[in-house]
């Protein structure tokens, strides 16, 4: 049954409202609302009770929010931050293969392909970099080709070792002690 506490378009106005100036920095305070007004959202959707909202484009992306980033920032240096990847990683792939991404200016369209970048795996890491290039914005093609590269060098992120109990090789830890790349 879906949660009908959730909105989509709630959701959509509250990250378009904040804007580019506090999606990608680490922020407490914009942590703490998203914590506060979203949770319950959030697992809904890690359950799976939202899912009907991927049938739509708006519906999509909101669900990617829910699932990719807000546990990003509520679950800062936690596990928890990842639960929702696979899920997210499902959804963007029906999404953009359906052309939702399409329905959205540039930087709407970032987050259906995010997913891909955050995944620990080549294949949809070579996805998000061509979804990248083919967006044209330079800044997130190179983040996007920084992270491939990780993935290439490591096979996973080595700055998420701590929080999900993984121990780092030498390698890895070489590479994080030299300031490598931690998003």
């Amino acid at each position: 049954m879906p949660d009908t506490s959730c909105n989509p378009l709630d959701i959509l106005d509250f990250w378009w409202t904040a804007g580019p100036q506090s999606w990608f920095k680490r922020d407490p305070h914009f942590d703490a609302i998203i914590r506060d007004r979203f949770s319950g959202c959030m697992e809904a959707a890690l359950s799976g009770r939202l899912d009907a909202w991927a049938d739509t484009p708006h519906g999509a992306l909101a669900l990617l929010l829910l699932l990719d980033q807000f546990p990003r920032n509520v679950f800062r240096d936690d596990a928890r931050a990842f639960a929702g990847d696979a899920r997210a990683q499902a959804i963007a792939a029906k999404a953009v293969d359906a052309g939702f991404d399409r329905a959205f200016p540039k930087d709407g369209r970032t987050f259906f392909y995010l997913p891909f970048e955050h995944a620990e795996d080549m294949a949809q890491q070579e996805r998000a970099v061509d979804l990248f290039r083919r967006l044209g914005d330079q800044t997130y093609y190179h983040y996007a080709l920084v992270h491939m590269d990780v993935i290439r060098r490591f096979g996973r992120f080595p700055h998420r070792n701590a929080v999900l109990g993984r121990a780092s090789t030498a390698a890895e830890k070489a590479y994080l002690d030299d300031g490598g790349f931690g998003a």
